[in-house]
C-alpha cells in the first residue's frame, strides 16, 4: 500500500504601500503613488503596479490580482492550494470572521467565494524582512531550462491599457 504525501500549498507573497506623491509634476499627471506588490518565488513570478487606496484597500487588490493571475494566466498548472504571506496585520485578521473588511454580502466577500471555489486558500502572517513581494527581482530564481511555464495572455487586457511614464529619481 502507497502512502500518498499531501502536497505542499504553493507560497505566495503580497504586499503593498500607500504613500502620498510628494512631486506637484507627478500629481498634475495623476499619477498614483501607492504601489500592490505580489510575488509566486516558485514560478519566478512578480508584479508590481500602482495604485491609490488605503493600505487595507491597496492589500486586498494585491490579494485579488494574484487569485486572478493564478486562476487565468497559470489555470494550466497544477495549483490546487495556496498559501498566502503578509506583512499587514490588518489584513490577515480580516480573514478570522469579524472584520468589516470582509462583511457579508460585499464584493470582496463575493470575490473570496468565487475564489474559495476554485482553491483552497491559507492567509499567514510573515514579517516585512521576509516577505519576498518586497524583494528585487533578481533575488527571484530562474525557471530550469527544462521547464517552461505557459502564461496565458488575456486578449481583453490589452484593450484598457493606459501608459504612464516611468520617472527616475523620485522618492517616494
Amino acid at each position: 500500500m502507497e502512502i500518498s504525501v499531501p502536497k505542499k500549498p504553493l507560497v505566495c507573497y503580497i504586499g503593498s504601500k500607500a504613500l502620498e506623491p510628494r512631486d506637484p509634476y507627478l500629481k498634475r499627471l495623476d499619477l498614483c503613488a501607492g504601489l500592490v506588490f505580489f510575488g509566486i518565488p516558485h514560478y519566478g513570478v512578480q508584479f508590481k503596479c500602482r495604485a491609490e487606496g488605503e493600505s487595507i484597500d491597496l492589500e486586498f487588490g494585491a490579494f485579488f490580482a494574484l487569485l486572478r493571475t493564478l486562476t487565468t494566466k497559470l489555470k494550466d498548472e497544477p495549483i490546487r492550494e495556496i498559501e498566502i504571506h503578509s506583512s499587514n496585520p490588518q489584513f490577515v485578521f480580516a480573514f478570522t470572521g469579524r472584520s468589516p473588511h470582509l462583511e457579508p454580502g460585499s464584493e470582496r466577500e463575493k470575490l473570496l467565494k468565487e475564489y474559495s471555489s476554485k482553491l483552497k486558500i491559507q492567509i499567514k502572517f510573515v514579517s516585512l524582512q521576509e516577505n519576498r513581494a518586497f524583494v528585487s527581482p533578481a533575488d527571484y530564481p530562474a525557471l530550469p531550462t527544462n521547464r517552461y511555464v505557459d502564461m496565458k495572455p488575456d486578449p481583453f487586457d490589452f484593450k484598457n491599457i493606459k501608459i504612464k511614464p516611468f520617472q527616475r529619481g523620485i522618492y517616494l
